[in-house]
């Protein structure tokens, strides 16, 4: 397991990685900013977090949403007494200690179950905005001091086609214009790191995907199949959908698409 340390002025980036995610190239990052850490990676990397935060001046925890790459860390942090910010859905499905798919297991690994009392935690200049879509606890990290836009598994990338069969891409649209009207000056991205003109990525990213959603609706209606559009608009599956079985792929854009039609018919 392995942490790196990147500082970009007022923020510290903890970067993580295990054997597992840097074979499939994927890595996740917490955000330090003025004592609050944004995240808190997942279970692999328990120990070094941990070494870490015990080096920093750590005065609390903040918290996009529930998945282990996100939350994997939550229980031992608040068994050392941090604070921490998280919506009550969050700490409900932490509390439960969902399952999780097996390559999941294998990359991120599985969180324990929260059991420690959270203290709550409203750090100063730093407001929590709900965001849902990329799930349903989503929520970003706004520093107005700086303008600062900690987005999470928001905004993933401009053309990111992969997704969970639980994602809802029309609300993901939806939290990005919401996000957008705040006119951040800076954005640190959970897997992707600071992202170059904030304001631009945003509108990249919402022109593409609100006009590759109506793309699918019209091919659709044309009476395309899942295979046809996967192949024609999406440009095939990628290796993630093939070693996460489908649970994260993009075939899962088109099937979220063709739900949203059955059930504006029903």
């Amino acid at each position: 397991m392995a942490l790196r340390l990147e500082e970009y002025g007022d923020v510290l980036r903890i970067r993580m990685h295990s054997p597992g995610s840097r074979a499939v190239g994927l890595d996740v990052s917490a955000y330090l900013v003025r004592g609050v850490l944004v995240d808190t990676g997942f279970p692999h990397v328990r120990r070094a977090l941990l070494a870490i935060v015990r080096e920093l001046a750590v005065e609390g925890v903040a918290v996009t949403h529930w998945h282990e790459d996100h939350a994997g860390n939550v229980d031992a942090l608040a068994a050392l007494g941090l604070p921490v910010l998280l919506r009550a859905d969050t700490e409900a499905m932490l509390r439960t200690r969902p399952s999780i798919a097996l390559y999941r297991h294998v990359i991120w690994g599985r969180p324990r179950r929260l059991l420690s009392p959270i203290v709550s935690f409203g750090p100063e200049r730093i407001r929590a905005i709900h965001t849902p879509g990329h799930s349903a606890d989503h929520q970003v990290l706004w520093d107005e001091t700086t303008g600062t836009l900690f987005s999470g598994d928001l905004w993933l990338g401009v053309r990111a086609r992969a997704m969970h069969a639980s994602e809802d891409p029309y609300a993901i649209v939806e939290s990005l214009r919401g996000v957008r009207a705040l006119e951040p000056s800076r954005m640190f991205d959970a897997h992707r790191g600071l992202v170059e003109s904030p304001r631009q990525a945003l509108d990249a990213r919402i022109g593409w995907l609100s006009g590759t959603l109506a793309e699918i609706e019209e091919r659709i209606a044309a009476g395309w199949s899942d295979r046809e559009i996967l192949r024609r608009v999406l440009g095939g599956e990628e290796r993630s959908g093939i070693l996460s079985a489908g649970d994260y792929a993009r075939r899962n854009l088109v099937r979220a698409v063709r739900h949203r039609l059955a059930a504006a018919e029903a």
